[in-house]
C-alpha cells in the first residue's frame, strides 16, 4: 500500500530507488555505529550488513539511470525533475502506532532521526547533489526544451534545499514512541 509517486514509471522508479537506497544505507550504517558504542554488538552488526545492501542496491538502480540517460536523456531527466518536485518520500512516512492514523508518527520519528544524526534534511540534499555529479547533469546533450528546463531545475535545487535546510528547527522535545515503550525498551 506504499505509494512512492512514481505512477509505475520505470524512470520515476529507478530515480526513486536510486535516492531512497542510498538514503537507507546512511540511516542504517549509522544506527549500527551506534549500537556498538552503546555496546550492542549485534544491532550494530545487523545494521552494517543492511547498509551494504542498501548500498548495491543504490549502486545497480544508479547504474540504469545513467544508462538511460544515454539512450533517452529527455524522457530521464524530466522523470528526475518530476520526482524531486514532489520530494523523495521514504516509507517510513506511512509509520503509525498503535491507534494513530497512517503518517501521524513520521514528524515525530523524522525529527528523532534529525536530532540523532541518523538522517538529516543535509543528508537529503548531499544525497540529489551525488546523484547530479554521478549522473553528470551538466553535459547531458540532446534534450528537448523541457527537459533542459528539467535540467536547470535538478542543477540549481541542491542550493536551493541548502538554504531551506539551515532554517529548519526542529523540536528538542524528546517523542516518546508507544511501541518502544511497549517493548521494554527504554
Amino acid at each position: 500500500g506504499f505509494d512512492i509517486g512514481t505512477d509505475r514509471d520505470p524512470y520515476k522508479n529507478f530515480v526513486y530507488t536510486s535516492f531512497q537506497e542510498l538514503a537507507t544505507n546512511i540511516s542504517h550504517k549509522r544506527v549500527g555505529q551506534m549500537a556498538k558504542k552503546k555496546g550492542n554488538a549485534l544491532l550494530g552488526k545487523m545494521c552494517t550488513i543492511i547498509a551494504g545492501d542498501e548500498m548495491r542496491h543504490h549502486l545497480a538502480y544508479r547504474e540504469f539511470v545513467k544508462t538511460i540517460l544515454g539512450e533517452d536523456p529527455s524522457g530521464m531527466m524530466i522523470a528526475f525533475a518530476d520526482m524531486m518536485k514532489k520530494k523523495i518520500v521514504m516509507p517510513a512516512h506511512f509509520l503509525r502506532e498503535s491507534g494513530g492514523t497512517i503518517g501521524s508518527a513520521f514528524e515525530n520519528f523524522s525529527n528523532c532521526a534529525q536530532r540523532l544524526g541518523v538522517y538529516t534534511a543535509q543528508d537529503y540534499v548531499d544525497i540529489l547533489s551525488k546523484l547530479n555529479a554521478y549522473w553528470e547533469l551538466d553535459s547531458v546533450r540532446s534534450l528537448n526544451e523541457e527537459a533542459e528546463k528539467a535540467r536547470d531545475y535538478l542543477i540549481k535545487l541542491p542550493a536551493r534545499l541548502e538554504r531551506i535546510a539551515e532554517r529548519m528547527k526542529f523540536p528538542e522535545d524528546q517523542y516518546h514512541f508507544k511501541w518502544v515503550e511497549a517493548n521494554g525498551a527504554l
